[in-house]
């Protein structure tokens, strides 16, 4: 369990960091996103369906990665087979995707820099942790077990579980690991990197902070906005947990 300091309302500091909430007196869960969080992996699933289509020699329209960005990979390959006229069946078109994560996950994806340090500090303070992933539960793990990190972790869950089948444009998956936790909404954070995630957890009453990934850049001002704190990086953010941890 990690007891936090008050935190008076700011909007910056001398580094990248923005604070639009008083941080919660105490925290005793903590909810992590995958890609773009804990893992690089960001850019690599951007270019997967872009090459995959680019693959069957399909143009992606402009608003591509904006339209699937929010997508599980079922709701993709319908895009893909419904929009794009690739021929094969969606299921087939789902595992050629999967195959080509798994290939991912197993052998090229890399750990954020620091972003064992928030594990490590996260479980010094005596704090549950969860993930909560659209990436398949199985590759999650395998993720996580290539770069070291599987061990910090109480729990794995994936939108695509039996017990969840949405995306993060629902709050099921914060609300299925946080009561697998057994950790009170106001003692639970939320740690994301893409906006309509931030946007999902904050509506449902998470305290959120966003860590900056490649990928959202083009959304940075929305997230700094939305989410309680921002940081750039996984030592911002260690930084910004010793400040209001009390040991």
């Amino acid at each position: 369990m990690i007891l936090f300091t008050t935190f008076p309302q700011t909007r910056h500091n001398e580094k990248m960091r923005f604070y639009n909430s008083q941080s919660p007196k105490r925290v005793t869960g903590a909810i992590l996103d995958l890609d773009g969080t804990i893992l690089d992996t960001m850019e690599q699933w951007d270019s997967l369906g872009l090459k995959y289509l680019q693959d069957h020699n399909i143009e992606p329209k402009q608003d591509f990665l904006d339209r699937v960005g929010t997508m599980t990979l079922r709701e993709s390959a319908e895009v893909f087979h419904r929009e794009y006229g690739v021929q094969a069946d969606v299921s087939v078109i789902v595992r050629e995707l999967v195959e080509r994560l798994r290939d991912l996950y197993a052998n090229e994806a890399r750990i954020k820099t620091g972003a064992l340090d928030t594990l490590r500090l996260l479980k010094r303070g005596g704090v549950d942790v969860a993930l909560a992933t659209a990436t398949s539960n199985e590759l999650a793990r395998v993720g996580l077990r290539r770069v070291g990190a599987l061990k910090f972790f109480d729990a794995v869950f994936s939108c695509r579980d039996p017990e969840i089948k949405e995306g993060k444009t629902s709050p099921k998956i914060f609300d299925r690991a946080r009561q697998f936790l057994g950790s009170a909404l106001n003692e639970t954070i939320v740690i994301e990197d893409a906006l309509y995630a931030i946007e999902t957890a904050k509506n449902a009453g998470y305290f959120v902070i966003a860590i900056e990934d490649r990928s959202e850049r083009t959304r940075k001002k929305a997230i700094q906005a939305t989410a309680d704190v921002y940081v750039k990086d996984h030592a911002e953010l260690c930084e910004w947990l010793k400040e209001n941890l009390q040991w």
